[in-house]
């Protein structure tokens, strides 16, 4: 996902239909896409951060019956977990353990130094990645580790479209037990940048004295223990528009995860809009075989973002059908040759999802809109954890 000028979205073509479906899954027919570039604009603060370390528990050997646990939408092989880890800056919550008596989800909640980039400022863009500790060799495909996905939060505010007396679902109820749950940036392994406005005119607002919370899953492929940590670098400054970040997500409030069958699906959520503004920037996320993410304003007949997933040539983790090319629904998801993190290479995704283009839609959305998000794949098997989230930037 990359959000601002992964969110992430662009301008996207699809291929006819008929070679799509004569030729499914061959990234060469694919629209062709280059991500934009992190490159923090003259005269912003830069400020890079980290959180951590963890260690991700070692894959279990083909022989270890654990092994049936492979999760067939990052791969064949198994992997070891941290899954639905929080780390709360200040200290956990002991409820946090089983988000509570009427909910089945069970979590990990540790405490952690969270330091932020600045305080009494405004964040205009976040480049995320996770590292071996204590370097800077990104963790990806290719040394056997995957940012399945990480969630930033503040918990001094509460959540646009899961606050905490909103119901008992894991959000909710995180944001009643720490008296703030925001949900103001997300990154998968394609490592979402975020660029709210290269000129620093939107920000996102940090007061001195805010906390900060994470969620994450880290995945661990090989046979050894990966001891890691998160690297954020910010760019921020003193004055802007502040903006308001709004979470859109298929499975609101609990885990963000929906069963697709093999074939095209679509997996959709509406909510009312509850606090109007200007659409600054959009971004999406999914997982593997995923053509879109797309944002649409119902009651405006209009789609805001379509954010596209974007693989190598070749890659066997594309979607592996056609979509329907009808609006906010593209026929193919993009094909790209860079990646924009200056961390990482393509080559690392090892044919995974490796972007979501950026938009920056500048619409306006009033209060009693209806949003709707799309996840669209095309998935060869359907699985039982597909991802669909997006997270919109609201100017006040």
């Amino acid at each position: 996902m990359r959000l601002g000028p992964r969110v992430s979205a662009a301008v996207f073509l699809a291929v006819l239909a008929l070679l799509a479906a004569l030729a499914p899954g061959v990234a060469s027919a694919q629209p062709s896409y280059e991500p934009p570039v992190w490159k923090p604009a003259p005269g912003q603060n830069v400020t890079t951060v980290r959180w951590g370390p963890m260690t991700i528990p070692a894959a279990p050997s083909m022989e270890d019956p654990m092994a049936s646990a492979a999760m067939p939408d990052h791969g064949a092989m198994p992997a070891g977990e941290l899954d639905n880890q929080i780390a709360l800056d200040g200290g956990c919550n002991p409820l946090l353990s089983t988000w509570g008596p009427v909910s089945p989800y069970k979590v990990s909640c540790i405490p952690m130094s969270i330091p932020k980039p600045c305080d009494d400022c405004y964040i205009t863009g976040i480049l995320p990645d996770l590292v071996k500790k204590g370097t800077d060799t990104s963790v990806n495909m290719n040394n056997g580790g995957m940012l399945h996905h990480v969630v930033l939060m503040n918990l001094n505010r509460q959540d646009a479209t899961c606050p905490a007396w909103g119901g008992f679902k894991p959000i909710n109820w995180l944001g009643l037990l720490n008296g703030g749950n925001e949900r103001f940036f997300a990154a998968g392994n394609e490592r979402t940048i975020a660029q709210l406005n290269t000129a620093g005119t939107y920000g996102y607002r940090v007061n001195k004295g805010d906390r900060w919370g994470l969620i994450y899953h880290l995945m661990n492929y090989t046979q050894q223990p990966m001891d890691v940590e998160f690297k954020f670098t910010f760019t921020w400054v003193r004055k802007a528009t502040p903006v308001d970040p709004v979470w859109l997500d298929i499975d609101q409030c609990s885990d963000s995860e929906k069963k697709i069958p093999a074939g095209y699906s679509d997996l959709e959520w509406s909510t009312p809009v509850l606090r109007g503004g200007t659409l600054v920037g959009v971004g999406g996320h999914a997982h593997d075989h995923s053509i879109a993410v797309s944002l649409e304003n119902v009651t405006k007949k209009k789609f805001s973002c379509v954010s596209v997933a974007g693989y190598a040539p070749g890659s066997t983790s594309a979607p592996s059908g056609p979509g329907p090319g009808t609006p906010g629904h593209p026929v193919k998801a993009n094909t790209v040759t860079t990646d924009g993190h200056p961390g990482t290479s393509l080559d690392a995704y090892m044919g995974s999802v490796s972007d979501f283009s950026p938009c920056t839609p500048m619409d306006q959305w009033d209060v009693g809109d209806t949003a709707r998000i799309h996840a669209t794949y095309y998935h060869p098997t359907g699985v039982d954890d597909a991802m669909g989230i997006m997270v919109a930037y609201l100017k006040r």
